[in-house]
């Protein structure tokens, strides 16, 4: 029997036995009134017992509401006759299926925003609590997970400037530095609400290789054409200017015109030309390096070993200029597949810049570091030189840029290429008056 119909039973059988009690009772039946009464008490207190029951248990269920709190299981046996049981096991198993569902598509967009090579963050805009970070965003600007965005105020100035910024609804290209790297990123951001709060969400897309690459691109284009132009141009001038000043020299001998200024004016000029000459297509061959398709040999090599050879190297250079040079290492077991020769063009040119940026100072050093971090071997070159400005920065790895008096510009922009070549990143730390330190990482699991 089921609950409802059994209470109303319950109920109008406890009636109609109220009813003969008190008919026995008026009729001096004592006895049957004694008897009738007692059963009509036990019936109403069974009643009763099952309404205070069944409250509680709504009262339960609806406290599990609350608190959304659906792990409770009624019983549904058949002794029990309550059909409520069934139905508070049919919603809490809805409500459970409803928690799984958004579980599995909460878990699936945490995924999705782990794996995507964007960094992302939302906070509230209120009081710029954090509500979500991924894993890019840490890696990223290397920084660790914040409750609140007025951590990074102090530390990360220019991070948290952008942050409080960005504009909504647009993007943005916007250059973060960190202290550790300086990241082109291109940024969008957006707003959405929820449980009555306001928060705003950027994304941060990594475009600095984006940028080399197409940057490294049109200029090996540019300087495709120029050395093709400037040595077709100027080779044809070489060799007239050689010919005429041996065709100078043999009327000098004919004629006996020795001694004659005007003669050997012209000479001069003729030689002057040649000389100028052959330096420009000497130049332009140089640059013309940086288009050329260069195959590394790829060899397992290890970090520590070679830096203590190029400190061999170096030192007595450095030494001779007052230079103090030093080697560390934070593991000497560390192996990078690279091409020897070429990488160390590439230490050899970020020491010689370090050298000349060291020349002024009382005690200048040079320090060369390499270990692992991150799943990533690295090599660094320090110094305690004059820095870099922030406009100087931004054009040290275009080419024909140099601050050196007779500086080509080519040092910093083929080193940038033959790192690329190794699948490896380059990173610059600079701060004018205490020095620079060059940072080349290379993937511990080499393509090669």
């Amino acid at each position: 029997m089921k609950l409802k119909p059994y209470i109303i039973v319950s109920f109008v059988l406890t009636l109609c036995l109220g009813g003969v009690t008190v008919f026995f009772f008026e009729n001096g039946r004592y006895l049957l009134t004694i008897l009738f009464l007692i059963v009509t008490l036990y019936l109403c207190y069974h009643t009763l017992k099952i309404l205070s029951k069944l409250f509680r248990d709504i009262d339960d269920f609806a406290e599990a509401v609350r608190y959304r709190d659906f792990s409770k299981r009624y019983p549904e046996a058949v002794s029990q006759r309550n059909i409520f049981y069934k139905h508070f096991n049919a919603i809490s198993e809805t409500f459970l299926d409803m928690g799984r569902d958004k579980e599995v598509q909460h878990q699936y967009l945490k995924r999705i925003l782990e794996v995507v090579n964007t960094g992302i963050i939302a906070y509230d805009t209120d009081t710029l609590d954090t509500l979500w970070m991924n894993d890019a965003f840490n890696t990223m600007f290397k920084i660790p997970h914040v409750k609140n965005i007025n951590r990074l105020r102090k530390r990360y100035p220019i991070l948290y400037q952008a942050l409080r910024d960005m504009p909504l609804g647009e993007n943005r290209i916007t250059t973060i530095n960190t202290g550790h790297q300086t990241i082109k990123t291109l940024c969008n951001a957006c707003t959405f609400q929820t449980a009555g709060k306001t928060y705003l969400l950027i994304a941060f897309h990594n475009i600095s290789a984006t940028l080399e690459e197409i940057e490294s691109g049109a200029w090996k284009g540019l300087l495709n054409v120029m050395t093709h132009e400037i040595m077709n141009s100027i080779a044809p001038v070489a060799s007239l200017a050689d010919t005429l000043k041996q065709r100078m020299e043999r009327i000098k001998g004919d004629m006996e015109l020795k001694g004659y200024a005007e003669f050997e004016d012209v000479e001069s000029a003729m030689e002057t030309i040649r000389r100028r000459s052959e330096g420009l297509l000497r130049f332009a061959d140089a640059y013309r390096n940086l288009t050329k398709n260069i195959v590394p040999d790829i060899q397992p090599v290890n970090l520590s070993e070679w830096l203590k050879s190029i400190y061999r190297l170096m030192q007595p250079s450095l030494e001779q200029k007052g230079i103090r040079l030093s080697v560390k290492t934070d593991n000497p077991s560390v192996t990078v597949n690279m091409d020897r020769s070429l990488i160390e063009h590439v230490i050899i040119n970020f020491i010689t810049n370090a050298s000349h940026a060291v020349k002024d100072k009382d005690d200048p050093a040079i320090f060369l570091y390499s270990g692992s971090t991150d799943g990533n071997s690295y090599f660094t070159v320090a110094d305690n030189g004059c820095g870099i400005s922030p406009e100087i920065r931004e054009k040290i790895f275009i080419p024909f840029f140099s601050t050196k008096k007779n500086g080509t510009g080519i040092g910093l922009t083929l080193s940038r290429e033959i790192i690329k070549l190794h699948n490896g990143s380059l990173q610059l730390q600079t701060k004018e008056g205490e020095g620079s330190a060059f940072t080349v990482f290379f993937k511990q699991k080499s393509n090669f």
